[in-house]
């Protein structure tokens, strides 16, 4: 996966988990002696093993609770859901969740997207029901929308939004920052029940196994809100060897220059993050802030002509906050990763950088747009010239919105071409594709079929221009991922010195239709010479989830 065209060697030989020899099978042979274990792949196809470098394992354990009710389907292991899509049909299919629902316990939904399900408010879920507390949760992740019931129970006022432009009281919405630092400190312990976080991890192991993935980047650990607990839950469920991945955490610098005040203190708590590094658990020197508002929910920042409807888009964080700590991390020596969907956001992002670059130049370090959903052309090559910036993008967005974004908000020429891959290609900025799992499945090839392909969700076509080949998209799930989070020595391709992360697939992805690579079949992985076939039973033996078990100094 490294250079401009693929290699197929006949042979690797592995020891101790790393790689030792990449060529002839005779060489191999004779390098690897008699004693050595064989595995022939008897035609099928070894490749790097996946990386999937934007996730989020506790949200996303958090997300796999809540019922589903989405716009399109999803397939698990314990139960498929089926997509549902309709005003009319998304509020019977939430009565039949309601009923189904045992007594004292409340309602949380996952799934809502208003271009497919029509308005959503207070008075909608009240007659749902008017005494369990319905909480829903929109397919964003950035949006919640909460019956009568729930504001009582779980404390909410309309004073303390009063004048808040990303929350309304009165319709039980509540948006972005106002979701993340009002509603969600409110109802985390039915969000992030401690009896269900741990069965929702160990279901994001599977998904991931399942996927071919042996790298995955947590992209904001301690987004829950707590860094601690994060790294707890994590420790205790995924770091063994039950998880044939490792996990590159990337602390949320947003919530912890909000919960630490000192900015030495800060910098020296994400400094020792390191030293807690396992074998499954690594820290790149990066850190996490957040631009703009959720794609999904059409909370992007846009430059002109923006939105056919005169909306303006979101802010995570106030734009002078954002400017302030890219350069105080710059300035540190970190990579910075940055949640950006809107083109408006994308260029201050960049601006903000040419600026700090005048203070500190920086020492080799990167800049990793995250998601980038609505871009321009002179966006791309601007990137280019600039040399440290890269993208690491979700393709998934075009397949599930370019239609419905086409011919709603966007217009037809922007809606199609969101997430334009091609033109980052054409201009030779790196890139890497990603899920941001719930946002996408967690299914590497899925994702870069989308990328060959640029079809979407109804079957359309849209911007080809903007296609990648096949070798570049699945350069953006192995050796391109792992450079967005600095692991590209470690991993990402079949090469000496490399840990031995590999993929077995049915069919070699290069040689079959493009339109069928969705379809090749993950047969299993090795992570660090360990092989894990696809269906092998890799439980371990009961966890105890102990937070305490994580020493940090957090304040």
């Amino acid at each position: 996966m490294e250079g401009s065209s693929p290699r197929y060697p006949e042979a690797v030989v592995v020891k101790d988990g790393v790689i030792r020899f990449v060529g002839a099978k005779s060489e191999a042979m004779k390098l690897a002696g008699s004693k050595a274990r064989l595995f022939n792949l008897g035609g099928k196809t070894l490749m790097p093993g996946f990386i999937d470098a934007h996730m989020h394992p506790v949200q996303a354990a958090s997300m796999l609770a809540p019922q589903f009710i989405t716009p399109f389907d999803w397939k698990f292991p314990w139960g498929d859901a089926k997509a549902v899509r309709g005003s009319a049909e998304f509020m019977t299919k939430l009565k039949a969740s309601e009923a189904g629902t045992a007594d004292g316990v409340p309602l949380v939904v996952w799934g809502y997207l208003k271009p497919f399900h029509g308005d959503l408010n207070r008075a909608m879920l009240d007659k749902v029901s008017g005494t369990r507390p319905i909480i829903v949760w929109s397919y964003s992740a950035h949006e919640m929308y909460f019956n009568t019931a729930a504001l009582k129970v779980y404390g909410f006022t309309a004073e303390e939004v009063a004048g808040n432009t990303q929350a309304d009281y009165q319709n039980g919405f509540y948006r972005e920052a106002a979701m993340i630092e009002i509603a969600v400190p409110k109802i985390m312990s039915v969000l992030f029940d401690a009896k269900k976080i741990p069965t929702g991890l160990r279901r994001v192991r599977d998904l991931a196994h399942q996927g071919g993935v042996t790298t995955m980047g947590d992209m904001g650990t301690g987004s829950s809100g707590s860094l601690k607990n994060d790294l707890g839950v994590i420790t205790s469920i995924l770091d063994n060897d039950a998880s044939p991945f490792r996990m590159a955490l990337v602390p949320d610098a947003k919530t912890l220059d909000a919960q630490i005040k000192d900015k030495a203190k800060l910098v020296s708590t994400v400094k020792a993050l390191p030293e807690t590094g396992t074998v499954h658990k690594t820290f790149p020197k990066q850190v996490k802030l957040y631009a703009d508002g959720a794609f999904f929910a059409e909370a992007m920042r846009l430059e002109p002509p923006g939105y056919s409807d005169g909306h303006q888009g979101e802010w995570m964080m106030p734009p002078e906050r954002l400017e302030a700590l890219i350069g105080q991390w710059w300035k540190a020596g970190y990579d910075i990763h940055i949640h950006c969907n809107g083109s408006e956001a994308l260029t201050f992002i960049l601006d903000s950088l040419d600026k700090a670059m005048t203070v500190h130049p920086g020492k080799g370090q990167r800049l990793v747009i995250e998601h980038f959903g609505v871009s321009t052309p002179a966006q791309s090559k601007r990137i280019a010239r600039m040399g440290n910036v890269f993208i690491s993008a979700n393709p998934y967005y075009h397949y599930s919105m370019s239609d419905a974004y086409s011919n709603g908000s966007l217009g037809a020429k922007a809606g199609a071409e969101i997430v334009r891959l091609g033109s980052l290609a054409e201009n030779g900025v790196k890139f890497a594709l990603h899920s941001d799992f719930t946002m996408a499945p967690m299914e590497p090839l899925f994702l870069a079929w989308i990328a060959v392909n640029r079809v979407n969700a109804v079957g359309n076509q849209l911007a080809p221009q903007e296609r990648v080949s096949v070798y570049n998209a699945l350069q953006a799930v192995t050796i391109n991922a792992a450079y967005m989070l600095r692991l590209e020595k470690l991993t990402g391709s079949i090469a000496v010195g490399k840990k031995a992360d590999f993929v077995l697939l049915d069919q070699n992805p290069m040689k079959v239709d493009p339109m069928k690579i969705k379809d090749i079949e993950v047969l299993g992985t090795m992570f660090e010479g360990k092989p894990y076939p696809l269906h092998q039973d890799a439980s371990p033996s009961p966890e105890k989830y102990d937070p305490a078990s994580i020493h940090l100094d957090i304040h």
